[in-house]
């Protein structure tokens, strides 16, 4: 097989594997031109309207990877880091000594980003519901793990926890947000704020749980309680804090309005009696 240039689909994951197997035995040909061609290809059919275009492209480069030993570019990783490669056969497309080595990564970052927004996409997904229903994910806690382990294939474990932390932040804001700017019962003032948190604290434990059992079985504890701290701790902290801060000025407002009132109306009535 000489290129990849196929038009909209990929050649085979037979073919694919075939290839790069004959090229990793051959060291003395260069893996950059057939590599570029190869990952254009990849672009151009995710870029296609076939259905399930991304699962296609992920498991292909899985097993080029698990049965060819190919290491695909990952900026701040090194092979060292997929262990589930035989360090003595590893063979990365990035292992070339001009100035290809950019073209490759150029060629690759807009096939992983697809990927990434995919895999991403599946862990925000959440079912809907009536207010004040638990908002649950839609694929099951080992679907889940599998999205993981796909991202950290794709990019470096701390920028995909980076990014999962950044969504997961501002979904606990949203509902946070959702449930102590509305007041079903009609209460106001701290009343609302309590009634609003104890209203969103299921969604939060739930979120929590389901957290907890998959980030558990991809990273170490560390990392799941930093994610924990400022995802969810510190988002709760973040829009408790500026609530609260609100509620202060319009009671002092009202206060002082109040007061103003008062006085006035102290002022009138000792003119008139006088």
């Amino acid at each position: 097989m000489g290129d990849f240039r196929t038009g909209d689909h990929p050649p085979s994951p037979t073919e694919v594997l075939q290839w790069f197997n004959t090229r990793a035995q051959n060291s003395l040909k260069p893996l950059s031109t057939d590599t570029l061609d190869f990952f254009r290809a990849l672009q151009q059919y995710l870029k296609s309207e076939e259905e399930g275009k991304e699962e296609v492209t992920l498991q292909l480069l899985l097993n080029v990877s698990a049965q060819c030993g190919v290491y695909f570019p990952c900026p701040s990783s090194s092979p060292a880091l997929h262990p589930h490669l035989p360090g003595s056969s590893v063979h990365s497309v990035h292992m070339v000594k001009d100035d290809s080595a950019v073209e490759i990564q150029e060629a690759w970052d807009p096939v992983r980003l697809r990927l990434r927004r995919f895999l991403m996409d599946r862990l925000s997904c959440r079912t809907s519901g009536p207010p004040g229903s638990p908002q649950l994910s839609t694929i099951t806690i080992l679907e889940r793990v599998n999205c993981f382990k796909q991202l950290f294939f794709l990019y470096p474990e701390c920028e995909v926890v980076t990014g999962y932390q950044g969504l997961k932040q501002k979904y606990v804001l949203s509902i946070l947000h959702s449930s102590m700017s509305s007041s079903p019962g009609g209460e106001s003032g701290f009343d609302r704020l309590t009634t609003g948190f104890c209203n969103v604290v299921q969604h939060v434990t739930q979120a929590l749980t389901e957290e907890l059992q998959v980030l558990s079985r991809v990273v170490e504890p560390e990392v799941v309680l930093g994610f924990l701290n400022v995802a969810y701790f510190g988002a709760i902290t973040q829009e408790m804090t500026s609530q609260m801060e609100r509620e202060f000025e319009t009671a002092q407002r009202d206060n002082t309005a109040l007061s103003g009132k008062t006085k006035k109306y102290s002022v009138m009535s000792r003119a008139t009696v006088g």
